[in-house]
């Protein structure tokens, strides 16, 4: 058996994903995409009273946990919501081709959250972009080519932030999209100290933006409560 729960955008498991930890011989942890779950891994251990073992992008993309599953109950917890993730649907499909029971546990996604937290109708975002972390000769433009193309369509864009080797810094993306004239930056959302500012891109840069992990939003022509909610964020 293969249980697959999320921990949503701040490390909160829901009452069903903690029954389900209860059930499981091993539990796993992925802390790869939201760095900050692992400031969670004792709170955790510490309720279920169970050891959480982290892996890595590569142990989960392997048949590692399939054949854990085969013989016994096992959980592998993700940030956010466990099916945003392409990696994990792989993992669903090839656990039910070796006819290894699955059960997957839902909770917040940076999908929702983000727009909800801004204010903005969630209906209005286009597709999403990432932002890779700078490496010598490799500057991926596809990112920008998404948002130019929603902000055609009068779209939102949610930009996520490459958190390997180490989370990018909010100016660092502020940088890579001074093209656009408007954002807003969320850090830390979900946690206790989540900070949300709204402003021109140029201006942002001098702001203390708060700490990462960040994901940064471009927003398209604002309906007026939009821009209402947006602002009041400015006065909080």
């Amino acid at each position: 058996m293969l249980y697959l729960i999320g921990a949503g955008i701040s490390g909160d498991l829901t009452l069903e994903g903690v029954e389900a930890l209860k059930k499981a011989e091993e539990i796993y942890i992925e802390v790869y995409t939201n760095p900050p779950l692992a400031d969670k891994i004792k709170e955790i251990e510490k309720f279920t009273g169970k050891q959480l073992m982290k892996i890595d992008r590569k142990e989960v993309e392997s048949d590692f946990l399939l054949v854990y599953g085969k013989e016994k109950n096992i959980a592998l917890i993700s940030g956010g919501d466990p099916l945003t993730a392409t990696t994990h649907v792989t993992l669903v499909m090839d656990a039910r081709k070796k006819n290894i029971p699955v059960e997957i546990i839902h909770n917040s996604s940076i999908y929702t959250a983000a727009a909800g937290k801004s204010g903005l109708q969630i209906y209005r975002f286009g597709k999403t972009a990432s932002l890779v972390n700078p490496r010598p000769n490799y500057k991926p433009t596809s990112s920008l080519d998404i948002i130019r193309a929603n902000l055609k369509a009068d779209m939102h864009s949610l930009v996520l932030l490459d958190t390997e080797p180490q989370p990018m810094d909010a100016n660092t993306a502020l940088e890579i999209l001074s093209e656009f004239s408007m954002a807003v930056v969320l850090s830390r959302l979900g946690e206790k100290d989540e900070k949300i500012s709204y402003g021109a891109i140029d201006d942002l840069k001098k702001k203390d933006l708060g700490k990462p992990p960040f994901s940064v939003i471009i927003p398209a022509k604002l309906h007026p409560i939009e821009e209402e909610y947006l602002e009041g964020l400015n006065h909080k």
